[in-house]
């Protein structure tokens, strides 16, 4: 079972971040990363973890389009995963990498 949702998980993630690069014409969308995708074991929801480059109005302006762009990325996301249900998408801010920075 871990390791089909470890592919769903790949699947979701690769779907995101091409959706975002190439289809998302939002000009609030900055630069942005899909830096992980936390699946819930029944697939019921997922949580799509981004990474923006820029400042923190950039940061906030990123977030609102992709929030309002989730609708058309849980599409494809559907049409790419073969299962009976498709999990519901929620988007965050991933700060990982910049505290990572500030510790050194």
């Amino acid at each position: 079972m871990r390791l089909r949702i470890e592919r769903l998980r790949e699947i979701i993630r690769e779907t995101a971040a091409e959706v975002i690069l190439h289809e998302l014409t939002d000009p609030r969308i900055g630069f942005c990363t899909v830096t992980r995708v936390d699946l819930a074991d029944d697939l019921s929801h997922c949580d799509i973890h981004v990474s923006v480059l820029g400042d923190d109005k950039v940061k906030s302006l990123t977030m609102h389009g992709l929030t309002n762009a989730r609708g058309v990325i849980q599409k494809r996301i559907a049409g790419q995963l073969k299962t009976r249900t498709t999990p519901h998408v929620n988007i965050e801010l991933d700060e990982t990498i910049e505290k990572s920075f500030a510790v050194m």
